[in-house]
């Protein structure tokens, strides 16, 4: 035990000479709305995120909550060995598909809106120059008559 304190020890001391003086790189450029449009519209990439909220809805819902069950009401009938899954089955049986479901139609309503503030970005930017050709063609016509 001594052997792996000192260890670890020695491992927390080295810590900061292996720590790295250079620059961190530069900042990605960020996605423009379309692509991430485009990538949350896919059926693959939908069905890849709400997998991963099922992996992290059920790593929660595994804590186990029945210690508690003597503080709660009698009619709540949560037994001792209950986790938060089980008490969601009972309320919602199907809670997990619907979890799933839901995060999927989310995920595809973000891509349809990311992919609808890129087409309003490109209008707005049409408009900007418009309004700045008929701000120059004022000023011309300001600067005519002075």
């Amino acid at each position: 035990m001594r052997t792996l304190l000192l260890g670890l020890l020695a491992c927390g001391i080295a810590t900061p000479a292996f720590a790295n003086d250079s620059a961190p790189p530069p900042p990605r450029p960020l996605p423009d709305a379309a692509q991430v449009g485009a990538l949350l519209s896919s059926p693959l990439v939908q069905e890849i995120i709400a997998t991963t909220v099922d992996q992290y809805a059920d790593a929660l819902l595994q804590t186990h909550v029945g210690p508690l069950a003597k503080l709660t009401d009698q009619r709540a009938n949560i037994r001792p060995e209950d986790t938060l899954g089980d008490l969601a089955a009972r309320s919602h049986p199907d809670y997990r598909r619907d979890l799933h479901n839901q995060t999927r139609t989310a995920v595809a309503a973000t891509g349809q809106a990311a992919r609808d503030i890129a087409s309003l970005s490109a209008e707005l930017k049409h408009t900007t120059e418009r309004l700045r050709a008929a701000i120059a063609l004022t000023q011309a016509e300001v600067n005519a008559v002075r």
